[in-house]
């Protein structure tokens, strides 16, 4: 590949090569790109691939409406000059939010990227997640407390759900450094946008970018891919947690349209890890599927129900307007209220 290290390029094609039953099923992917070092790199990966694979790209551009109208155009006309110079149509939408929260961006972001996706007929999304910004996660879990699940910090696959299909991000470029990406970019002479609140340390992500990784490097400067190596072992710790969890799950719980059953005899065997993991699937599975949000979030609120089921007096919970759990006999129904 000219212009670009062996190295890096292989990093990129045993990613890809993770999904290439999909690939040639699906023969096009949704490509996201915002017109930043991140993007524009993985569309250049993404491109060359495509030449010789066969691969349609559609690349999506999501104006969030945050930043200021020349900013925006600035992005779209750099991503335009490439996808001129390379035979690519972008395709750009835009949200709307009350909201300008980084969740709330997030989940209608990916709302338009499964439209798009629809609407052309293919199951793959790639985004442009670096190995920065998995360490960047995995610190900022690590500081919030999290559990397991937060520690495995990005997958370099998902599966999502969205009206009745199922979709798959992918992150191809999730083992490559920022300072890798940086260098190939300017071999190639190809020209990207900075978003000027990445310079910024009012944000958490920000601050760890700007302050904290550069000490980090200072002690070891093959940390980033050291706790790479870590993410992946806890990942696989993860996952076979989860299977376990799984079946325990399917002789405890029982779901019904707007209810939920657990078998309290069952439940109050299990040691307390495995009861919060029980609960944070109950929470999770009835917050996607009735639109619900915890306000106090999952942590505070299986605590809560931790504690109420503990108490032999209080027979009913009232966790929020759309939701209340009761104690009948050996039976904890949590029942949901539009």
């Amino acid at each position: 590949m000219k212009f670009i290290p062996n190295e890096i390029y292989q990093k990129f094609i045993l990613r890809i090569k993770s999904v290439e039953s999909l690939l040639k099923k699906e023969k096009s992917i949704v490509v996201a790109v915002s017109g930043g070092p991140d993007s524009m790199f993985l569309l250049l990966l993404l491109y060359n691939f495509s030449i010789k694979n066969k691969l349609k790209l559609i690349p999506v551009y999501i104006n969030h409406k945050v930043r200021t109208q020349k900013e925006i155009e600035k992005d779209i006309q750099t991503i335009k000059l490439f996808c001129k110079d390379k035979n690519l149509e972008l395709i750009v939408k835009e949200i709307s939010a009350e909201k300008k929260d980084e969740e709330t961006l997030r989940e209608l972001r990916y709302k338009k990227l499964f439209e798009v996706a629809k609407k052309f007929s293919t199951k793959l999304i790639a985004t442009a997640h670096t190995l920065d910004d998995v360490v960047e996660t995995f610190f900022l879990n690590l500081l919030r407390g999290t559990g397991i699940k937060g520690l495995c910090s990005i997958p370099a696959i998902r599966e999502e759900k969205f009206q009745n299909s199922t979709f798959y991000i992918i992150r191809p470029i999730i083992d490559i450094s920022k300072n890798e990406l940086l260098d190939v970019l300017k071999q190639q002479k190809i020209k990207y946008t900075i978003d000027r609140t990445n310079k910024e340390i009012l944000y958490k992500r920000n601050l760890f970018r700007n302050k904290i990784s550069p000490l980090l490097f200072k002690i070891n400067t093959n940390y980033k891919s050291n706790i790479l190596k870590t993410i992946e072992l806890l990942q696989q710790t993860y996952n076979f947690i989860d299977e376990i969890i799984l079946e325990k799950a399917y002789s405890v719980i029982k779901t019904k349209k707007d209810e939920v059953r657990i078998d309290l005899k069952k439940f109050l065997m299990y040691n307390n890890f495995i009861k919060r993991e029980l609960l944070h699937r109950v929470l999770s599975d009835v917050a996607i599927r009735h639109k619900l949000r915890f306000k106090q979030g999952y942590k505070a609120t299986i605590e809560k129900i931790l504690s109420f089921i503990n108490n032999l007096k209080e027979k009913e919970l009232f966790v929020n307007k759309n939701l209340n759990l009761i104690k009948v006999r050996n039976t904890l129904k949590l029942k949901i209220n539009k």
